[in-house]
């Protein structure tokens, strides 16, 4: 599970990092490996709070690629990784104090399930919604975002019930 951790923060990190310097902005591609390693680091010696700072600035660094017209496959692919090592992170940190009487490999087994089915749900749907072109009145869009909103909630709860 570790390993999956690590490999994901070395994605999102080599992604970002990657189109950067293939665009030219290779100063910044080197800041990024910069953090992907040092967030790796903090997260072998187990510092708790750096899935919590490595996310939202893998995140953030995808949006400033697509605000610079990078590829978005990489910074999907980025922002994809991110998602899960800071998942996972959390899970890891749940399942450390859980008691003897729960099974955990079978824990592990069904989170990465639910991850993997999740997070190619969320690839398909934004490969979907990048090729495709659809024209919503306001009234829609504003229903639409409340409807996904409300699965989101719902998801979530589900997810926590059940983890």
């Amino acid at each position: 599970m570790k390993f999956v951790q690590y490999l994901a923060i070395l994605i999102a990190a080599g992604s970002l990092a990657y189109d950067y310097f293939a665009e030219g902005h290779a100063s910044l591609a080197r800041w990024i490996l910069f953090l992907g390693l040092a967030w790796l680091i903090a997260e072998i010696r187990r510092w708790r709070p750096a899935a919590s700072f490595g996310f939202p600035i893998c995140i953030a660094l995808a949006g400033l690629g697509l605000w610079l017209d990078l590829s978005l496959g990489w910074m999907l692919a980025a922002s994809s990784a991110a998602l899960i090592a800071w998942d996972l992170a959390d899970f890891m940190r749940r399942v450390s104090s859980a008691s003897s009487e729960d099974d955990v490999p079978a824990l592990t087994r069904r989170h990465l399930a639910r991850l993997m089915l999740i997070t190619s749900a969320g690839l398909i749907l934004s490969l979907v919604g990048t090729f495709t072109r659809l024209e919503f009145s306001f009234e829609w869009a504003a229903f639409l975002a409340l409807l996904a909103a409300l699965g989101v909630t719902q998801l979530v709860g589900w997810m926590k019930k059940s983890g």
